[in-house]
């Protein structure tokens, strides 16, 4: 019966756990390797991020899961923008060069930027 619990109980926090406690985890793991492998360095370096992520989640426990979705809400900008060029590769023959070649760059840079966007994103997860 005990082992029932903790098993449930185990499951119950994975199941909840944020963005937070999978990075702390999983960061708090690669420290552990370092020190196995005498990578002092490393070990430095990660606890040094360690330590920032600590405290980006003491300040907001769901700072990464909020990144997260930014990110995602990116991505399905940059999914809508590709979708707008597809139509207007449709388009083309009933437009005048100039238009579509003024369309087509808007929409190209449009979507560099939100790439660039989540490329920070990832950056600084």
């Amino acid at each position: 019966m005990k082992k029932t619990w903790i098993l449930m109980a185990t499951l119950c926090t994975m199941a909840f756990s944020n963005e937070c406690d999978k990075n702390i985890d999983r960061i708090s793991k690669e420290i552990e390797y370092a020190k196995i492998h005498n990578n002092i360095a490393k070990k430095s370096t990660l606890e040094l991020v360690l330590k920032e992520v600590q405290n980006n989640c003491k300040k907001d426990p769901l700072f990464y899961d909020k990144k997260l979705e930014a990110k995602k809400l990116k991505e399905q900008e940059v999914e809508k923008i590709e979708k707008e060029l597809h139509a207007l590769e449709e388009k083309k023959d009933y437009m005048s060069k100039v238009e579509y070649k003024a369309k087509k760059k808007a929409l190209k840079e449009q979507k560099h930027q939100i790439k660039k966007e989540i490329e920070d994103y990832i950056d600084h997860l």
